[in-house]
């Protein structure tokens, strides 16, 4: 006769265990999921549970075999309980078909396990899988006590555990897993801000930002610099009216100042400073205005760079190779064009890049970059060269020199002819056809 009180005790504690083992599987999911960034705003508001989640961050591959540990009991006790159960209730229905003791024990079997899987699958897998991947921050906080408690009783276990799994890992030639690669590597992430482009989630402009915050610390100096032949710089024995020109018309707020050669170059001057000196003086004296200048070598990355001028509150620092020779001059506006784009301010001119004169002839500003000239002339200047970016230094490492004002310059079918430049830095260059 079934003991009705003896099944419905088992049978609710089925469905106690299972609930188990959807708590174990959810704590993994959330766990593995769950970065310590995320948990830092938590931190800072005073959650003590977020405090313990990131320390079982450190020590993820123990947590998660704690989780497995838990998850393989709760399993274990389902079929022990389980395979009682199922016989007790369907002990009378095989009386009723006479059918025999060992038979009806393995039939219950089979019933059995295939309803405890089904159940085990769909309520303690399943279901709180998906419901850790779209709360495991939540999740992960909530149960990270009774994680760390269950942890703590079965430690010596999980440790036998790990270090037979770390052997036999070894033995394959398998390094275990690191708490770096715990972590989303940049390429991961950049995977999911893709995705999160392609669903809309990302706008084009937020996607365009943080691809270049990722790229930002790739570049160098030498990369995004003003090149030495297109730099302002004054010599600091030039006369009062050359001095206030120069600034006046080239409407920069600091210029490098120079003592016989471009290579020795000794001070920055703030125009602001030498206005004010000017106001008050028939003689300007730069030595008086004159404001330390910062180097920087040219392979030095712009990220590094934007801290130095950060720490010393500096917005111009000339750049310079090995030799210490002046390769060009790099801005804080140079390094933060670099994450937002071309900054335009009221002194800059805009000017186009490419445009056609009465004749139809292609009139280029030299600045454009070998990569947009060769799109736009359908031309195959090589763009992997260290020595140019621009058409300008292109034309220079060509001919060797500084073309002059309308030299001619014919390079696989096309001719460049120099039609506008002051000193050493080319203006406007126009292009035709040989």
């Amino acid at each position: 006769m079934i003991n009705i009180e003896s099944v419905l005790l088992e049978i609710l504690l089925i469905f106690m265990l299972v609930f188990v083992n959807a708590l174990f599987v959810a704590t993994e999911y959330a766990i593995v999921r769950t970065r310590t960034t995320e948990l830092e705003l938590l931190i800072s508001k005073g959650s003590s549970n977020a405090k313990i989640t990131k320390q079982i961050l450190t020590e993820l591959q123990s947590y998660i075999s704690a989780c497995q540990l838990g998850i393989t009991i709760v399993n274990l006790l389902l079929g022990w309980i389980g395979e009682d159960v199922f016989f007790g209730l369907l002990s009378p229905l095989f009386d009723y078909f006479s059918l025999s003791s060992t038979f009806s024990k393995t039939l219950s079997v089979f019933i059995g396990l295939g309803f405890i899987t089904y159940f085990t699958i769909t309520v303690g897998e399943l279901a709180p899988k998906a419901i850790a991947i779209r709360h495991y921050i939540n999740i992960s906080v909530f149960l990270s006590r009774p994680l760390r408690m269950f942890y703590k009783i079965f430690k010596p276990f999980i440790w036998l555990l790990n270090t037979s799994a770390n052997l036999i890992l070894k033995l394959i030639g398998i390094e275990k897993l690191t708490a770096e690669e715990a972590f989303h590597s940049e390429e991961e992430i950049r995977q999911i801000i893709l995705e999160g482009r392609k669903t809309g989630v990302i706008d084009q402009t937020e996607h365009a930002l943080i691809e270049k915050i990722f790229d930002f610390n790739d570049k160098t100096a030498k990369e995004i610099m003003v090149p030495r032949n297109m730099m302002t710089a004054i010599d600091i024995d030039e006369n009062r009216e050359r001095i206030i020109q120069i600034v006046i018309e080239d409407g920069y707020s600091r210029i490098p100042v120079y003592k016989d050669s471009i290579d020795n170059i000794i001070g920055i001057i703030y125009s602001k400073d030498l206005i004010g000196a000017a106001e008050h003086k028939d003689l300007i004296l730069l030595n008086e205005i004159i404001r330390p200048v910062h180097f920087i070598p040219e392979n030095k990355h712009i990220g590094e760079i934007l801290k130095d001028f950060q720490k010393k509150r500096i917005h111009i620092g000339i750049v310079v190779n090995e030799h210490g020779g002046v390769e060009g001059l790099i801005t804080l506006e140079d390094i933060l064009e670099e994450i937002v784009g071309e900054i335009e301010d009221e002194y800059d001119i805009e000017t186009e890049k490419i445009k056609r004169d009465k004749k139809g002839m292609f009139l280029v500003n030299p600045d454009i970059s070998i990569e947009e000239f060769n799109k736009r002339f359908n031309t195959d200047i090589p763009e992997d060269n260290d020595e140019y970016q621009t058409l300008s230094g292109f034309l220079q490492t060509v001919t060797g020199h500084i073309p002059e004002i309308y030299e001619r310059i014919d390079y696989k079918g096309l001719v460049f002819t120099i039609m506008k430049k002051t000193g050493n830095r080319l203006l406007q260059i126009k292009i035709q056809r040989s």
